[in-house]
């Protein structure tokens, strides 16, 4: 697994939590579709998504269903079948775990909350 990465947002703002390589299977539904993609990296806030087609607009309201995990969120960005959702609700360190293996990373916050 490649080192987690700390990026910018595009206001240049550090992301609070860093993504992590995830590569599984998914299902994201919306109002008007279900589609098939790939989870491609994974934060306790939010997650990159690859799509069979192009993914809902920006503000659409998703829900997201991979391996045990369903987890409603908000699309925050696109750019051709890829798009970025955030988590209404953070998941836990032990469930972003769960979905990509191993260990609690040292790096990862644990027992805060995201106002």
């Amino acid at each position: 697994m490649n080192e987690p990465r700390n990026r910018s947002d595009r206001f240049g703002n550090r992301r609070r939590y860093r993504r992590i390589e995830a590569g599984q299977r998914l299902l994201l539904i919306s109002v008007a579709s279900r589609m098939d993609g790939e989870l491609r990296d994974l934060s306790q806030t939010g997650a990159r998504v690859s799509l069979r087609m192009a993914p809902p607009r920006r503000g659409r309201d998703v829900l997201l269903r991979w391996g045990s995990q369903e987890i409603f969120g908000q699309v925050v960005w696109s750019e051709g079948n890829e798009a970025g959702v955030a988590f209404h609700k953070p998941i836990s360190p032990e469930e972003l775990v769960e979905t990509v293996g191993g260990e609690v990373p040292a790096a990862l916050p644990t027992g805060r909350r995201v106002l």
